[in-house]
Formats: structure tokens, sequence, C-alpha cells
């Protein structure tokens, strides 16, 4: 019984160590990204880019011009990731929908935004010697919604 309890905790704790180690690293690289874009910090975003096509890209798409809904005060953002998927290439391609909280002009919400865009990524990202680096995106606006009477 001691036996199959150590077997049973060596290998949950294998498991743990290449989730963290080998699959979350291109994840998290994505979510670095994806929060720099959605702060607008466009010199953080392209930090985490690589190649001058990939960095003029986001300085081209900010996030006013992929968001069609006037914003005025950003309060956050939530990510889903919907798949990641291994290319022969070595790179990792994320596709995750990103939920950007945000209060409309006029309105005030205090805490959490008023309205909730949702924004769906598909993201390339490949190690290099500086860590995990994306080098390609697409962002595509999905659409915006009220957060009123949600709970």
């Amino acid at each position: 019984m001691k036996r199959a309890l150590v077997v049973l905790l060596l290998a949950g704790t294998a498991y743990a160590a290449y989730w963290h180690l080998v699959l979350q690293p291109p994840v998290r690289a994505y979510r670095r990204f994806a929060d720099a874009w959605a702060r607008e910090d466009t010199p953080a975003a392209a930090a985490l880019m690589t190649g001058d096509a990939a960095k003029k890209d986001v300085e081209a798409r900010i996030l006013r011009g992929v968001v069609l809904a006037p914003m005025e005060a950003f309060r956050g953002t939530r990510h889903e990731i919907e798949k990641r998927e291994a290319a022969p290439d070595g790179t990792v391609v994320v596709t995750a929908k990103e939920f950007v909280f945000y209060d409309p002009p006029g309105i005030t919400s205090g805490v959490g935004g008023a309205g909730v865009a949702e924004i769906r990524h598909v993201v390339r990202v490949k190690k290099t010697d500086d860590g995990w680096r994306v080098v390609a995106w697409t962002p595509e606006f999905l659409g915006v919604r009220s957060r009123r009477g949600e709970r």
C-alpha cells in the first residue's frame, strides 16, 4: 500500500513538473504579450516579440484599433485558452480568447468595467535564447457586450 502511494505521488509530481516546465511556458509568453497589448503598452508587447515584421505588426494593431467600441478606462483582462498545438517547425500555436474589461465614455463603473470586449488571438510562439517569444500574431474582434446584470 505504501509503495503504491509513493508511486502515485511520484507520478503526480512528474506530471506537475512536465506541465509547469514544458506545457505552460508558451502559454505564459502569450499571456504576458496579450496583457501588454491590452494595456496598450506597445514597447512591452514588442519586447516580447521577435522579428521586425512582427514588431511592426503589433504597432499597427493597437487595442483601440482592433476593438470597434469607444473605450474610456481600461479595467483589466481575463484569458481562456482554447487550443495549444505544437507545430513541426518547433513553434507552438496558442489560440485564446481575451476578455478586455473597460468603461465606455460617460460611464464610470469604479470596479470591473461596464463593458467587455472579446478578442480571439492566434499566436505563434517560439523558444529563443531569450525565452519564449511571439513570432506571429492575429487578433480577431469578436464583439462587445455590457456587464450590466452579470453576477
